[in-house]
């Protein structure tokens, strides 16, 4: 017998809720024309094969695709595939998360040069340096500092989901080195709450699940926290990952990334409680 703790805070932030909503509606309201995901709207397979039942299809580009409505999902795009897909005759509709498009104002109104903290290639890093109207560097890991300007003055975006552990070393190692800089920004309140709840769940909890998926960089950071405060972590994308090992403890904190929607949480939950779990109130 094991006892079941939910963190305080899980699942769908505003910015992933708002975009599902959005995805919901242009499939009621256009029945029998296109509708398209512009990438995967969210980084979680659950969710997008859900909606693909539904006729929700995932495209990255207009080419060789029939126009339609195109949403752009909450990380972004680029400023020239908005174009492209505009003039190949798409309707596009906005799901950009609030707080993306604020780093995309941030770094439209920067005159650079820009360090941008965040994931290399991730499609929310793309979308907000597309803004860029000067010079940047995207910083992923330390080693990514070297060789900077000491006579420059920088701007600092971040990426809204971009580890803060990583953040704040980053900063430290600009300031032990002189570097000059204005951090124009931090990580979003949504994920930095999801992150405390996980610290919370590994002050009592032997073990620690986390709900989602590798492709979720905030998902990832939740496991990465809960591997770091020495607690059995495991990693699952859906109930049908449970395994025996993950049950044999008296504990077991269960948490999701921004991208799991509750019915995968629920779900997990009721599978634990079939296997002798005792949810906590």
């Amino acid at each position: 017998m094991f006892t079941i703790h939910l963190a305080k805070v899980y699942g769908f932030c505003r910015g992933v809720r708002s975009a599902v909503s959005l995805a919901d509606r242009l499939l009621a309201e256009n029945p029998g024309r296109p509708v398209y995901s512009i990438g995967k709207l969210v980084h979680n397979d659950v969710v997008v094969d859900g909606f693909s039942r539904r006729g929700l299809k995932v495209i990255d580009a207009p080419q060789d695709n029939e126009p339609g409505v195109a949403l752009i999902r909450a990380h972004g795009i680029s400023t020239d595939l908005a174009k492209a897909f505009l003039e190949s005759g798409f309707t596009l509709v906005d799901g950009t998360c609030p707080l993306v498009k604020a780093n995309h104002d941030r770094c439209a109104a920067s005159a650079g040069p820009i360090l941008y903290f965040g994931i290399n290639g991730h499609a929310e890093t793309v979308s907000t340096l597309s803004h860029a109207r000067g010079s940047y560097r995207v910083i992923e890991t330390e080693g990514d500092l070297d060789g900077l300007d000491a006579d420059s003055e920088y701007d600092i975006i971040v990426q809204t989901t971009f580890s803060l552990t990583m953040e704040e070393r980053l900063l430290a190692l600009l300031r032990e080195r002189g570097i000059r800089f204005h951090s124009l920004n931090t990580i979003c309140r949504a994920s930095s709450c999801r992150r405390q709840a996980v610290l919370d769940l590994c002050g009592f909890c032997d073990t620690v699940v986390v709900i989602g998926e590798p492709q979720s960089a905030n998902t990832s950071e939740l496991y990465r926290l809960a591997v770091g405060q020495g607690v059995r972590a495991f990693f699952i994308p859906d109930e049908n990952a449970i395994r025996e090992c993950m049950l044999e403890c008296h504990d077991l904190g269960v948490c999701a990334g921004a991208s799991v929607s509750p019915a995968q949480v629920d779900r997990v939950v009721q599978e634990l409680v079939a296997r002798g779990g005792t949810l906590t109130p």
